[in-house]
């Protein structure tokens, strides 16, 4: 298997793992994967009035972890997620929060993977 294939698909058992992992603390799955040509974002989850958009990184060690976001990803993302919130705004609480929030996943993936979940890990300016 090529090596970007290799990560694309550990990138997808990542997000499939925080998808669950986010399912089984009450959030309810709005939208995974969501890409437009601002930006993309991996998990969009709620949980009562709150929007969650969901960056998902799984490295090899906790260094690479801590340094896989930078500045330009954090604006795709909100880019993305104001896309997001003009196309479904009528069917969204009127009170709602939206949230940026990472997850890490160190190691390999598997249904066991401890998961690091920062929520407000950054924040529009």
């Amino acid at each position: 298997m090529k090596r970007r294939q290799h990560f694309e698909k550990e990138g997808r058992k990542a997000e499939a793992r925080i998808a669950r992992y986010l399912r089984l603390r009450g959030y309810s799955i709005l939208a995974e994967r969501y890409k437009t040509a601002e930006g993309e974002i991996d998990i969009i989850a709620m949980k009562s009035n709150i929007i969650a958009c969901v960056e998902v990184k799984q490295r090899a060690n906790q260094y690479a972890a801590n340094e896989a976001m930078d500045w330009r990803t954090e604006q795709r993302i909100m880019n993305a997620a104001e896309i997001w919130v003009e196309q479904h705004f009528h069917d969204l609480p009127t009170d709602f929060e939206l949230r940026f929030d990472l997850a890490l996943i160190v190691g390999p993936v598997s249904p066991f993977s401890k998961v690091t979940y920062l929520k407000h890990a950054f924040r529009p300016d």
